[in-house]
């Protein structure tokens, strides 16, 4: 891609998928300069604002993580993107930054809004419960940690999910 931002360097495309090598890479400031510079040639690129986000995050950058995050969900909601994974990842992302902020409150509103366009979008569904355990609210919790298991039942967190599920069920 370094080779065709050479050619083209208007590629806001090959801008991205550096800034994607090199989250991969945990290389935070060159993820973020190649993100910024795909956002610079399309303003309204919402998986870079995504992958900002997630740079930012990873800096444990909250407040730029969650402006990113903000950003991402505003342009996939303005531009009808919201029933697709644009839509889903950037409210996704929001809870992420949000919950990463200690903002469990407002976690739980962007995962809800998550899953009203992806009802099946288990992350989502693990981290409401995460919310919901926070916010002492067990019942909700159980149920969404049950909906996490239908929607990944092989999922990263299955096994931690079903443990906790009958700790929680006692």
């Amino acid at each position: 891609f370094s080779e065709a931002v050479a050619l083209m360097p208007s590629c806001f495309d090959c801008h991205y998928n550096i800034g994607f090598a090199q989250s991969q890479k945990k290389d935070w400031p060159k993820a973020e300069e190649a993100f910024k510079k795909a956002i610079e040639l399309k303003p309204d690129y919402i998986e870079a604002y995504n992958g900002l986000a997630q740079v930012f995050n990873a800096q444990k950058k909250f407040d730029e993580a969650q402006a990113a995050s903000q950003k991402a969900a505003e342009l996939a909601m303005a531009g009808g993107a919201a029933g697709g994974a644009g839509g889903v990842d950037a409210l996704y992302n929001v809870g992420v930054t949000s919950w990463n902020a200690g903002k469990f409150e407002d976690a739980k509103k962007a995962f809800e809004e998550a899953l009203k366009l992806e009802p099946k979008h288990a992350n989502s569904h693990y981290q409401l419960a995460m919310c919901y355990i926070n916010l002492g609210k067990m019942p909700e919790a159980i149920a969404s940690l049950e909906a996490y298991v239908a929607n990944a039942p092989d999922g990263q967190y299955t096994g931690q999910v079903k443990d906790m599920l009958k700790a929680l069920k006692k």
